[in-house]
């Protein structure tokens, strides 16, 4: 088995080859989905290796995708005196951190349709 230091290693020189090929992706992009990526990987403590590569590679392109959008949302939260000063960077790490997290909770809400429903409806709580 590879130390976490190799795997870790590897991965951000395979984050930063993406840069490389997709010149017009911010490095700054690529590292902040790669941290959120990270971290989300590492709060699953419970899941399979192929599960937790699984989910990697999802919130790393959820990240880079969700990253001028995530930022968007989180710029009234900041002074407005560093409202300009604040890098897309964080936006991709908050993007691929929480995002595969909702969708995994939104699956669990809708496998039983007829519960939601209910809910709209004004039945049970």
């Amino acid at each position: 088995m590879t130390e976490p230091t190799t795997t870790t290693f590897t991965a951000v020189i395979s984050a930063f080859s993406i840069s490389m090929i997709y010149p017009n992706i911010e490095n700054g992009i690529i590292l902040g989905a790669l941290c959120g990526s990270i971290l989300l990987v590492i709060s699953e403590e419970h899941i399979s290796v192929l599960r937790r590569t699984l989910l990697f590679f999802i919130s790393f392109a959820l990240g880079i995708l969700l990253a001028e959008i995530t930022l968007y949302l989180l710029i009234p939260l900041f002074p407005s005196n560093i409202q300009t000063k604040v890098p897309l960077g964080l936006g991709a790490l908050v993007a691929s951190a929480v995002s595969v997290k909702l969708l995994l909770w939104l699956i669990k809400k809708f496998d039983d349709p007829s519960d939601l429903l209910d809910k709209f409806k004004g039945g049970k709580p």
